[in-house]
């Protein structure tokens, strides 16, 4: 958000424009890349092609408290409003910057995310030689919580102090192409726009530049540079002096926008570009020190209120966000919509925030329904039967399961949220399953009271009715309204045979009777998911027990089994089983001599002397 540089701007020429971005684009199209050899499709889409709640507010800090505050400020009355902020290069920490737009998908808020470098004696420095390939890769690694990924290039580049010391729009341009081929060689769901200007800035290189003359030597420079883009950011602040009108138009107004896209035509862009008036707003008398030549809140309330009722009513305007939500000291304190509770006046003891805030806060709003990825993986399925889960490998193919006939089941299905979308936050979310004939009672199953994020999973679990015999062909999915969320049906079958028995024999080294009781583990063999049950298992003086009725285990799968039995060593096989009886042969189990070695009688009885 460039705060550094924006003090300078407003220090020493009170006629520049705020920091910060917004975001957007239309439709789907080629989109000219030189980083390599591939010229990717653009898979943008228009923000306005959805229902968009257009209000906003620019942020200082990525945290989560801003997030809350600002979604007060957006979404009431409303639904996903708008955020600008800034992200600096020193400050891509993957971590955190993932924890808040996790934050701000609960909060239903879209990000403008604006990129900085780093602030260095009064300027930012200029990007070093393949930061764009750094800021592609951290950008790429973030699920963004919408498919459009808003990214602003820089900010106010016709300020010297925003490009390492001195304006310089060919140097720009040819930075800003390298940016734009790089996000784009990475996904094609990056919405790129422009860096916001300050339309009121003077010719006076190299500390400024007119708008006009930078935007003429950037499209000179990179001809068509700004038909690369997907939407316009426009820093439409009313000066001078930030208390211009809101009924005034033309450059260097709340109109500022405007203007603008009069400068694009006579630049020979065609492209109807979306508007995102990331920096606007009002100095209001309220700060550190009370300046009565700047007019009050209430003013400034109604000043706001007449903006968005017609400068920024225009069905072109994505997004409005006004600079600044919070900011208690100079140079920002009087844009700031949040009272300083140290200079607090009487008249606003019970209030948290100047009354712009709260205008724009009982304002109606559309509730907007941005376009979010929502898609979803079969992690685990399982067969449960008294306790015990049977899990196989979900692949491509699909799965096969036999039956024991006349026994109910269930079919245990875990799906991970591989999307954007918080399942079940508004949207109706159901496992179905198709066919499966007497086996299925019921089809459908709502992920009911739940929310999961990406990356959460949530299991369902399926009753299988008994059968009598035969093959149960099934296909389930997992929806989203009626959009199934896994890129094809997963196939289930079912095979009915007879049931399983076990029958378990082993011998004891130096013995010759082995009865006892022993102790039989049975494992089901998937790394990542392991179901285990244990059975008291008597072996008579033979070593071999009674038939086991394991009516949880299914033929044609493999278990490992271990056996134990006091001061003898576990003896562990892996076998596949089949319909009917089983026999688990064990073999001979080995004397644990040092477990025993502190009970003499124990011991005694391992001996072979002992029989």
């Amino acid at each position: 958000m460039g705060l550094i540089s924006i003090s300078k701007s407003v220090l020493k020429y009170p006629d520049s424009a705020m920091k910060l971005f917004t975001l957007f684009f239309t439709s789907v199209l080629l989109v000219t890349c030189h980083l390599s050899l591939v010229t990717p499709v653009s898979a943008v889409t228009n923000p306005l092609s959805v229902p968009n709640n257009k209000y906003g507010i620019h942020i200082i800090s990525a945290t989560r408290d801003e997030a809350s505050e600002a979604a007060r400020l957006v979404n009431t009355n409303g639904d996903w409003g708008y955020i600008t902020v800034l992200a600096e290069s020193g400050d891509r920490n993957e971590v955190k910057w993932q924890e808040f737009f996790s934050e701000l998908r609960r909060r239903h808020l879209i990000p403008l995310v604006r990129l900085a470098t780093k602030p260095d004696n009064g300027n930012w420095k200029r990007p070093y030689d393949g930061e764009e390939i750094a800021w592609a890769d951290f950008l790429d690694r973030l699920n963004w919580p919408t498919k459009n990924r808003f990214i602003i290039l820089y900010n106010e580049p016709n300020h010297g102090s925003e490009w390492g010391g001195f304006a310089d729009p060919e140097g720009f341009a040819v930075a800003t192409k390298k940016t734009i081929d790089a996000l784009r060689q990475k996904s094609a769901d990056f919405f790129i726009l422009n860096a916001g200007f300050d339309a009121s800035a003077p010719n006076n290189p190299p500390a400024y530049m007119d708008q006009e003359e930078f935007m003429k030597r950037m499209d000179t420079a990179v001809p068509g540079i700004f038909d690369k883009f997907d939407g316009w950011v426009s820093h439409s602040y009313p000066n001078p002096g930030f208390i211009g009108k809101p009924n005034e138009a033309g450059r260097g107004t709340v109109r500022t926008w405007e203007w603008e896209q009069q400068l694009l035509n006579r630049l020979g862009v065609t492209k109807v570009l979306p508007i995102f008036i990331t920096e606007t707003g009002w100095k209001h008398s309220e700060g550190v020190v009370e300046n009565k030549s700047f007019p009050s809140p209430e003013v400034v309330a109604s000043y706001y209120k007449d903006a968005f009722s017609s400068a920024w009513a225009n069905s072109r305007i994505v997004a409005v966000t006004p600079f600044l939500l919070n900011y208690q000291e100079p140079p920002f304190d009087h844009f700031s919509f949040k009272v300083n509770s140290q200079t607090r006046l009487a008249s606003d003891a019970s209030r948290d925030y100047h009354l712009p805030y709260y205008v724009l806060q009982d304002a109606q709003k559309q509730k907007g329904r941005p376009l979010q990825d929502e898609s979803a993986a079969l992690t685990k399925i399982g067969i449960e039967k008294d306790g015990f889960t049977n899990y196989f490998d979900a692949t491509s193919s699909g799965t096969f399961a036999s039956f024991a006939y006349d026994e109910p089941y269930k079919l245990v299905l875990t799906f991970k949220n591989t999307g954007q979308s918080i399942w079940g936050d508004g949207n109706e979310m159901a496992l179905i399953l198709f066919g499966g004939g007497p086996a299925l009672e019921k089809t459908r199953f709502d992920l009911q009271d739940k929310k999961i994020e990406p990356g959460q999973e949530v299991t369902f679990e399926v009753p299988l009715l008994p059968l009598k015999g035969g093959a149960y062909k099934m296909l389930f999915n997992f929806y989203s309204g009626t959009a199934p969320l896994m890129e094809k049906d997963y196939p289930f079958e079912i095979e009915v045979k007879a049931p399983v028995f076990l029958k378990i024999s082993a011998s004891l080294k130096w013995k010759k009777n082995f009865a006892g009781e022993y102790l039989l583990s049975v494992l089901g063999q998937l790394r990542y998911a392991l179901s285990t049950t244990q059975i008291n298992t008597v072996l008579n003086n033979e070593g071999k027990s009674e038939t086991l009725e394991t009516k949880y285990l299914l033929p044609d799968q493999q278990y490992i089994f271990t056996l134990e039995k006091p001061y003898y060593k576990p003896k562990t096989i892996s076998q596949t089983i089949a319909p009917g009886t089983n026999e688990i042969n064990f073999g001979e189990l080995q004397p644990d001599i040092r477990s025993a070695i502190l009970k003499p009688i124990e011991l005694w009885k391992l001996l072979p002397w002992s029989n």
